[in-house]
């Protein structure tokens, strides 16, 4: 071998040496930073969190935890939380994966959203607690479409991330919002009574009846339409709350009863408490399991209910008949 082919060698050997190094050194600089998980020991702990705290600015500080395996609202009197809304916030964390490296310089964090809410910033921290770990993470502006600007709230650093979870403004927003669901089908009778002796009452003399017979109509006075009733009926269908409440004690103004054909007996109780309406809900009759479940999840509790839902129950004759000056 000619000295020459040895030095031709030697240099293809350190240039492949030098292409190693290289090649080490990105790998342990942006590219090792780009994709890395922000969060990479969550997604195996995702089970084990017990408390979610979210802190946005200027609004109260919502408080998620789970009190014997439930999930609840510390906001509102520990309310059952609808898990398919924070079930994907907490895989949004668990499964964020950094895009790029942001900012370093706190006078810059108000740009991008990442600046502490507990601070004056409008960033949107998250504090995700559980036995033997806690994480803070401060959220930022969407962008690029399903991104997010984000922070580790004890990190100068701010990244883009991958992930762009939805998070719910309103305390009520978290919540489990399905009260009742009582087809108008299942209905045999309704009676409406209002505190001042007014009383609305309709029914069907059979399953097969189309619509609801208003009962008791005034002398001189007729429907406004033949199906007026009906919407009464149809008010338990797909009932859900926009807000709810431990109840409290007092008068009520309008008491509603609903009959089944089952035997199910449900009351509905109205009451109006600085001009917002609250409604309670008291199962009785059978079959007796549906009652109990019924008891577990509604006992206890006042709910505010959709404007339109409430007017149905507590319609009054002025709503069901025509004008009594009317032709």
């Amino acid at each position: 071998m000619t000295k020459k082919t040895i030095r031709v060698l030697a240099a293809i050997v350190v240039a492949l040496v030098l292409l190693i190094a290289v090649v080490e050194r990105t790998d342990d600089t942006s590219p090792a930073t780009q994709h890395r998980a922000l969060l990479p020991e969550l997604k195996d702990r995702a089970n084990s969190i017990q408390q979610v705290r979210i802190i946005a600015a200027n609004a109260d500080t919502l408080t998620l935890r789970q009190i014997s395996g439930t999930w609840v609202n510390s906001a509102r009197d520990d309310y059952a939380v609808d898990i398919g809304k924070l079930r994907p916030l907490i895989m949004a964390l668990a499964e964020a994966r950094i895009v790029e490296e942001k900012t370093s310089s706190p006078e810059h964090y108000e740009k991008l959203g990442v600046d502490d809410p507990e601070g004056g910033g409008k960033g949107t921290k998250i504090i995700v607690d559980g036995e033997g770990f806690s994480y803070a993470i401060i959220l930022g502006e969407s962008a690029q479409g399903n991104h997010r600007y984000a922070r580790l709230a004890d990190e100068e650093t701010s990244y883009l991330v991958d992930r762009d979870p939805s998070i719910p403004a309103a305390a009520s927003d978290w919540l489990l919002t399905d009260i009742l669901d009582i087809d108008s089908k299942q209905v045999r009778s309704v009676t409406i009574t209002h505190d001042d002796g007014e009383i609305i009452a309709i029914a069907k003399e059979s399953e097969d009846q189309t619509d609801f017979t208003v009962l008791d109509i005034p002398e001189g006075r007729e429907l406004s339409y033949a199906t007026v009733a009906n919407g009464i009926a149809a008010a338990l269908s797909a009932l859900k709350f926009d807000d709810v409440r431990k109840a409290i004690e007092g008068p009520f103004e309008t008491s509603v009863v609903f009959e089944t054909w089952g035997g199910l007996q449900v009351t509905a109780q109205v009451r109006t408490d600085d001009e917002d309406t609250w409604v309670t809900f008291f199962p009785a009759g059978v079959p007796d399991e549906t009652v109990t479940d019924m008891s577990e999840k509604l006992d206890g509790w006042q709910y505010q209910i959709p404007d339109y839902k409430k007017n149905l129950l507590t319609r009054r004759w002025d709503d069901m008949l025509k004008s009594a000056d009317a032709d």
